[in-house]
């Protein structure tokens, strides 16, 4: 969650570029609450509790099985998506130390939108 709290930090250059963040995470809507006032969070999180979305994307993480704690939380990662909804450009890592920094993500929607994508 430290990166949805970067994210945070950094959103002053995804608004002035008309980029929208918007994050899914396997947390219920009661625990994304208390996360969003702790934390100042702005842009809106999507609650994926039964992991239908992140086993449709292929991002579930394999290295939790059912019953688990952990079972149903993604592969760290990003997807652009331009104004048409479609997908243009995703970085995603396997195993959870490793993040893409708000900045990288930042240059890199800028990189896979082009100059007008973002509006």
């Amino acid at each position: 969650m430290r990166q949805l709290v970067q994210l945070q930090e950094n959103i002053t250059p995804f608004t002035e570029a008309g980029i929208a963040v918007v994050a899914l995470t396997y947390d219920t809507p009661n625990l994304q609450q208390v996360f969003v006032a702790r934390h100042g969070i702005s842009y809106p999180l999507l609650s994926d509790i039964d992991a239908t979305s992140i086993k449709a994307l292929d991002i579930l993480n394999t290295e939790y099985t059912p019953g688990d704690d952990a079972y149903g939380i993604p592969y760290p990662g990003v997807y652009v998506v331009n104004p048409d909804m479609k997908i243009v450009g995703k970085i995603f890592v396997e195993g959870y130390r490793t993040r893409v920094d708000a900045q990288g993500v930042f240059d890199y929607a800028l990189q896979v939108l082009g100059p007008a994508g973002a509006d």
